[in-house]
């Protein structure tokens, strides 16, 4: 009878955990999406909210809603109006007096042109504003004017040294509309300042030559008295090779969140100077590589990363999506086979490889793979809906509308056509 008590004890157990441990994935894909959204990386951030969305349990209704209205910021930031409605139009249905919602209800309608009711989203985000007691104003569309503003603010800045005044002025620019030039002109000010800072470290290393091992202070350059090998206490001809690589690594991931790619890839080559087998430097330089569009090299670097790491899932996924993006689908496929043999039960490998057939019209064969990835991890939203999309191109449409039904029980936002399109093949209007 003990036995048996203690067996029911474990099984409530591992119950409330895994309902802990689902919320606190829910959580995580929340946050880290705020995080890519912050350092616009908004497909990232896309990619997170969705996961967060089909994890959230009951009791957790507000923070549900507070996804919904992210994924619709980012929406926004993508220029997908649509998608932002609907997300926003989720988020108020959870709370009708969510203001976020309904101020980013309002800018995706007024970008669809939808006036009337982007203005009555407004009124509605004025009201609950003022009951808060946090009135502001809505600002105006921003124009291009604005824009050169202040980009025009950042140049004046700039030329006369004024650095942390340049940035703040071309982030304004950048927060209006993101451009390549603005993100040139960003890099060109935190490369002045990294060299002012790199000379400002030298100058204070020259004026002091440090301490003798009797802390006596001893001039630049002393002749060694015989048996003294050196005596420096305070500094070191040369930082310690782990440090150095910390350092480095940090910097060049710092330059590439700003989108500032040249910079990203000298700090990255040089970590992999000190330590050619550092496999995560490998990953983020083919990363800065794809992103400057210099993609040769960067499948060169991916694969090094593989080779170095066969179990290094990132890489294969980085890759395949270059192949995809490059439309060597054959080469993704090939990939995808081999990266499932190193790390069989991955289902986002599967579901990726599922995509290859799909962009390759081999609608059974991904079929088969979504398959895969949704007996790995059935709750995953978007597999659910590409496998709905593979069945209908096979003429499946129950089995389609099946999975599609279940992909919007779990969060996905299904493109309304479709389902109803769906239902009419079924016969289930």
């Amino acid at each position: 009878m003990k036995i048996l008590k203690k067996a029911l004890f474990l099984v409530t157990f591992s119950f409330l955990l895994s309902d802990f441990c689902i919320a606190q994935n829910a959580e995580e894909h929340f946050k880290r999406g705020k995080g890519y959204l912050e350092t616009r990386l908004v497909n990232e951030a896309i990619a997170e909210f969705k996961k967060a969305l089909h994890l959230f349990k009951e009791d957790q209704s507000e923070l549900k809603a507070e996804t919904y209205v992210s994924l619709a910021n980012a929406y926004n930031w993508r220029g997908i109006h649509k998608a932002a409605i609907t997300a926003c139009k989720k988020a108020i249905e959870i709370n009708p007096d969510f203001t976020n919602a309904h101020y980013n209800l309002g800018f995706a309608y007024r970008e669809e042109g939808k006036e009337e009711l982007a203005k009555k989203e407004f009124a509605l985000y004025d009201k609950l504003l003022k009951q808060e007691g946090e009135y502001i104003e809505i600002p105006e569309k921003p124009t291009s004017e604005d824009i050169d503003k202040h980009i025009t603010l950042g140049d004046n800045y700039f030329k006369e040294g004024k650095l942390d005044e340049a940035i703040s002025e071309y982030k304004k620019a950048l927060e209006i509309k993101p451009r390549d030039d603005i993100l040139n002109k960003l890099g060109q000010v935190y490369q002045k300042k990294r060299l002012a800072n790199k000379s400002e470290d030298q100058s204070r290393i020259d004026s002091f030559a440090g301490k003798n091992s009797k802390g006596e202070e001893i001039p630049l350059n002393p002749p060694l008295e015989k048996g003294e090998i050196g005596g420096f206490v305070g500094f070191s001809d040369e930082i310690s090779q782990e440090t150095s690589i910390d350092e480095l690594s940090d910097r060049g991931i710092s330059y590439y969140d700003k989108g500032m790619i040249n910079e990203a890839i000298d700090e990255f080559k040089e970590v992999l100077e000190i330590d050619p087998e550092d496999v995560e430097t490998h990953y983020n330089l083919g990363s800065a590589y794809a992103d400057k569009g210099m993609f040769d090299e960067a499948i060169t670097i991916y694969k090094k990363a593989i080779e170095k790491n066969p179990e290094f899932i990132d890489a294969y996924l980085s890759l395949g999506e270059l192949y995809l993006d490059m439309d060597l689908i054959d080469d993704a496929i090939s990939l995808y086979k081999q990266a499932l043999n190193a790390n069989p039960d991955d289902s986002f490998l599967c579901f990726y490889l599922g995509e290859a057939y799909a962009r390759n019209k081999q609608y059974k064969e991904a079929i088969i793979n979504y398959n895969n990835a949704i007996s790995i991890n059935p709750m995953d939203p978007e597999t659910q809906y590409r496998l709905a999309e593979a069945y209908y191109k096979t003429k499946q449409y129950d089995m389609a509308l099946e999975h599609a039904t279940q992909a919007e029980e779990l969060g996905y936002i299904a493109e309304p056509a479709f389902m109803v399109d769906l239902k009419k093949k079924t016969g289930t209007e």
